[in-house]
């Protein structure tokens, strides 16, 4: 169990970053704590079985009931998912704190690099496809913020916010958690990243490469603290759509549009009333539309969480594996990655003697070590934030 705290206060605890391939789940979205309340992390459901669907039925199955250009049928799903859930006895306790809270924060984050896949000017033209590659070095602002509506009677909320993504612009979800008697909470979210961006050709040489959008949307479904336990399960499905594809229309094994597909397992193990480890297993299907681009990744990860009334301390470690399905027709083989990772943050609450404001450092890095020598890449990162919360 969590220390019980003097008044509410928010926990900076779901920070998203993509670093290369690899989306780092530092921990589920902010909570908000007050006096005797047991904190636990929100993760998301388990997946459904594909043990027996091919490929193309799989994805012939998306293409015929969701149509993801754009997220009118998500957002009509969590629509009638929250009626529902509205008509449906199921509350847990009360919240304490009802009505509308939230946090706003800004900054600036810092990232150096070797990854050719990644859009930065610095990064435009590269000279050669086996090569070493050039560390290059980017600079970005963030202006972050989630807002939250709580239901004082049965404890439901509402939230919408932008969860904070160091390697580009942040990207939108708008959830719904319910609250059950047994202290465990469902939370079922839509997300949005409209502003990333893609290589036109990753693999041109000899002349600046040009961007392109690339639209990521879906939808999240997150089960936590499972029978007053620590078991938390998720399951997240994405669409990933590249608006100018040019190495797709070169080579139909590199095509780039279609469906990820993301399942955990965590475990949070509490170490006394202020520290915890949360060891997690995550399985990722990309059921991209060329086959060399296509994979199968897993992954093995170990969080660390301290808290106490001023300092929340996070720190994630993990390794994963991407095994993907076919020969890449630029290197004449078949790609596999070994993926490594750590990341750090530190949040300061009552920040200057003031309860409202807040500060949070972080920092991480990543390691793709892979058997094409153009795709290995390292990362380092780091960002500061200022904040206040209401």
């Amino acid at each position: 169990m969590a220390p019980a705290f003097s008044k509410g206060f928010f926990l900076p605890n779901y920070y998203i970053f993509n670093i290369g391939e690899l989306v780092i789940n530092v921990s589920p979205l902010e909570g908000y704590l007050t006096q005797g309340e047991n904190f636990r992390n929100i993760s998301d459901l388990p997946p459904k079985n594909w043990k027996y669907a091919t490929r193309t039925q799989i994805k012939n199955i998306f293409q015929k009931c969701m149509p993801m250009r754009n997220l009118t049928l998500i957002l009509t799903l969590w629509g009638l998912l929250l009626l529902s859930w509205s008509n449906i006895y199921a509350a847990g306790p009360a919240e304490k704190s009802a009505g509308f809270s939230g946090r706003l924060s800004a900054g600036a984050g810092y990232m150096t690099s070797t990854d050719q896949l990644k859009t930065t000017d610095e990064n435009k033209r590269i000279d050669s496809l086996s090569g070493d590659a050039d560390w290059y070095d980017k600079f970005m602002p963030l202006a972050l913020f989630n807002l939250r509506y709580t239901f004082a009677e049965s404890g439901r909320q509402v939230y919408f916010g932008t969860p904070p993504e160091l390697s580009g612009p942040p990207g939108l979800s708008l959830g719904f958690v319910q609250p059950f008697s047994d202290g465990g909470r469902l939370d079922i979210s839509v997300f949005a990243r409209p502003f990333s961006e893609a290589w036109r050709d990753p693999y041109l040489t000899d002349i600046g490469r040009k961007e392109t959008r690339e639209y990521n949307y879906g939808a999240r479904f997150a089960y936590e603290e499972i029978l007053g336990t620590g078991l938390k399960l998720s399951y997240a499905f994405s669409r990933i759509d590249v608006n100018v594809d040019d190495i797709g229309d070169r080579f139909k094994d590199l095509e780039r549009d279609g469906y990820i597909h993301n399942a955990e397992v965590e475990y949070d193990i509490q170490l006394g009333q202020s520290m915890s480890l949360a060891p997690g297993f995550e399985l990722s299907i990309g059921d991209i539309d060329g086959e060399a681009n296509a994979y199968t990744g897993y992954q093995f990860g170990l969080g660390f969480r301290k808290f106490s009334k001023l300092y929340q301390l996070m720190l994630k470690a993990a390794i994963g594996w991407d095994d993907y399905d076919d020969k890449h027709p630029v290197f004449n083989k078949t790609r596999n990655d070994t993926n490594y990772s750590v990341f750090g943050m530190l949040t300061r609450s009552d920040l200057f003697g003031q309860d409202f404001l807040f500060a949070t450092l972080m920092a991480g890095y990543r390691y793709r070590d892979s058997n094409i020598s153009f795709l290995e890449a390292q990362t380092f990162l780091s960002g500061a934030m200022i904040g206040i919360e209401f």
